[in-house]
């Protein structure tokens, strides 16, 4: 950063036509820090060697725990870097010295966002290239209120596209000036188009072309600590228009199996035939892959299930297979503290949750993908929804499958899951769990069970009248699905 910004501010003196500007903007106008001293040393032999005079202002220091304040500008790329990579020691001094940010496993970019933004002068900038994660993720919550507090001017969020070549983390530009919160903040979004452009994207935006983003002012008052959702006007209309109660009051959620070593527990149906695999001890498996919107591709998986046998000997075959596997079996963490016998998967969760009916959907998944399970054991990067007791008979798994996996529930799961590169989104829990259902339309729980050829398009146009949607409303709608 520091040698295109010298070479830029050298530009500009040039275009002033200030004689030998050299030595003013190497005194005056470039700082830098950094804790490794040869990136240090390298940084003030390129400015020598551009130059021809030597910096003190480029120092071997930790930013975060020094005291420098008085910037007008400043710009970086801040490590991202949760807290179990920091020792335990340093961690605990961020803690004391940005308790507010850096708390519930925060990353350590939230802190020098906080000490940068401090260390400017009122009116001053900052501009970081960062994770788009401080957005959405738990942990954010307490940079996010920093951050309200201070005038966001813009966020270019690159929202999963990768504009530059071997660059694999979902990025912003956040660019924030210290003054008075303003009432609205500009938003970028990158669209597909902008996938490895590089700086034609930045052109684009610089002259208002919108070739390659979409833009929104957005209110700041609608940004809430919880999580920052950018929406339009009419997409915002669409979710205030969503009403019922929580799925969580409905439901209980489940994550599947962690065996700690899938090769060991996990074959398909012709292996477990030449091994002579106890019958008894194998349950179907699926994956993230079999699932589909509304039903499972055929499975050929199975799982060895190991923990509830009261005699593993009765299973001589199943046990010579994962003997293979004994050495690495041991040094799990539950087999270390003496929760699980070394030959009994990690996780295996409740059996009864697997064997009832029930929903599962992915982890991950570009596009929604609920589906009714009877009998199936699943692995840790599926999630089921099973429907509690008090609700069996008043709320059917028809009516649910045919809500989630509309197109209007799947705009609204969109608008505030997490973006995973090109074209992936988190289907995390804590977000599924908090739909609102309405109550029971019995028109779609039909067309579920009916399975006509365009029962789909026909639950859209139920819940599309029931929410009272636009047409306008509808079209926006349907630029978030696949």
């Amino acid at each position: 950063f520091l040698i295109c910004i010298y070479e830029k501010l050298i530009e500009m003196a040039k275009e002033l036509k200030l004689e030998n500007p050299e030595q003013h903007i190497i005194n005056n106008n470039i700082f830098g820090f950094d804790t490794d001293n040869t990136a240090v040393l390298i940084t003030k032999i390129e400015l020598y060697e551009r130059s021809g005079v030597l910096s003190d202002n480029i120092l071997e220091k930790d930013f975060l725990l020094s005291e420098n304040t008085g910037f007008d500008i400043i710009i970086g790329n801040p490590p991202y870097m949760g807290h179990k990579v920091l020792s335990e020691d340093y961690r605990r001094k961020l803690s004391s010295k940005y308790d507010d940010v850096f708390r519930d496993k925060g990353d350590i970019s939230y802190c020098f966002i906080k000490k940068s933004v401090n260390s400017l002068y009122e009116g001053g900038i900052l501009q970081f290239f960062t994770s788009r994660y401080m957005l959405e993720a738990l942990n954010g919550k307490g940079i996010r209120n920093f951050l309200s507090k201070n005038f966001i001017d813009k966020i270019i969020d690159f929202y999963g596209v990768r504009v530059i070549k071997g660059v694999g983390i979902d990025n912003i530009i956040l660019t924030v000036i210290k003054q008075k919160p303003s009432n609205s903040i500009n938003y970028y979004k990158l669209n597909i188009s902008a996938k490895d452009k590089g700086s034609k994207v930045f052109e684009d935006i610089k002259l208002g072309e919108n070739k390659y983003v979409s833009c929104l002012n957005v209110k700041s008052d609608s940004l809430k600590d919880d999580g920052w959702i950018f929406l339009s006007t009419i997409e915002e209309n669409v979710l205030n228009k969503i009403k019922g109660v929580e799925l969580n009051i409905l439901c209980d959620s489940f994550q599947g199996v962690i065996t700690g070593c899938d090769s060991a527990f996990v074959m398909d149906n012709n292996t477990a035939d030449e091994l002579l695999i106890e019958k008894g001890i194998l349950k179907p498996w699926i994956k993230n892959k079999d699932i589909k919107p509304f039903y499972i591709e055929p499975s050929s998986d199975v799982l060895i299930y190991t923990n509830d046998l009261l005699n593993i000997e009765n299973y001589k075959n199943a046990l010579k297979h994962i003997e293979n596997f004994k050495e690495k079996l041991k040094l799990r963490r539950e087999c270390k503290k003496g929760l699980r016998k070394w030959y009994e998967i990690q996780w295996g969760r409740d059996k009864r949750l697997f064997e009832n009916k029930k929903i599962v959907y992915p982890f991950k998944a570009s596009s929604n993908r609920f589906a009714l399970d009877e009998g199936s054991y699943f692995s840790a990067d599926v999630y089921g929804i099973r429907i509690k007791d008090m609700f069996q008979g008043m709320i059917s798994y028809e009516y649910l499958l045919g809500i989630l996996n509309s197109r209007i529930y799947e705009f609204y799961i969109k608008s505030m899951a997490k973006k995973l590169g090109d074209n992936l989104y988190e289907y995390y829990p804590n977000k599924i769990m908090k739909l609102k259902i309405p109550n029971l339309i019995k028109e779609v729980e039909d067309e579920v069970i009916s399975k006509k050829d365009n029962f789909k398009d026909n639950i859209d146009n139920i819940l599309k009248d029931y929410f009272k949607i636009t047409d306008e409303e509808y079209e926006a709608i349907k630029k978030w699905c696949n």
